[in-house]
């Protein structure tokens, strides 16, 4: 993580780089909700016809439900705020992505790997991280398996938190019985100055 100039007529800008070596890869917070908490998300789930969450299901074939909901996203920081770095490099952290992205798979629903994109809602603003909270475990498959950059499998449990750089290569796992409840959002950090990615 450095200052540049050149990216921006001159002034100085903040490089944000692929991966961010002084950060760990990949981490878990157990606990941000109750089981009883979680139930009553997976239920609020279903009960919001989750459709097919993209144009091109050989990559993959979830289903997903989008809400902006600044109310929810403010909770869920408190919730997880212990658990994020409030600097990474030379941005400082600010909260979470307010597009939270949930998440139903079933048997035979799977997310193939990739890695997960940037979201510059600004030119200082940018998310780093990417968080999946698990509602449930009444299910086999549905792992969240890390490869190349870190190799380890996250197995969901009610209230789980798989934390992660962006540019981490994952996937999730085919769900071979049951169905699969989660959540998608990025943790979002303010630079001092424009941001230069460095990809």
């Amino acid at each position: 993580m450095r200052s540049t100039r050149g990216a921006y007529t001159g002034s100085m800008s903040t490089s944000v780089p692929m991966r961010f070596e002084d950060t760990p890869l990949l981490w878990t917070a157990a606990g941000i909700y109750s089981e009883s908490e979680c139930a009553r998300i997976c239920e609020d789930i279903a009960a919001a016809s989750p459709s097919l969450a993209t144009n091109n299901p050989m990559y993959r074939n979830q289903d997903r439900v989008m809400r902006d909901d600044p109310e929810t996203t403010a909770d869920l920081f408190g919730r997880l705020r212990a658990h994020l770095p409030e600097r990474i490099g030379d941005l400082t952290l600010v909260g979470l992505n307010e597009r939270l992205r949930y998440y139903r798979y079933r048997a035979g629903q799977r997310f193939e790997p990739h890695m997960d994109h940037w979201y510059q809602p600004s030119e200082t603003r940018i998310t780093l991280l990417t968080v999946l909270v698990y509602f449930n475990d009444d299910f086999e498959g549905g792992e969240t398996r890390f490869m190349e950059q870190v190799e380890q499998t996250v197995v969901p449990a009610p209230g789980l938190a798989a934390i992660f750089q962006h540019k981490i290569r994952h996937e999730g796992c085919e769900v071979r019985r049951g169905t699969k409840y989660a959540l998608r959002t990025d943790a979002l950090y303010e630079a001092p100055t424009p941001i230069q990615l460095l990809r």
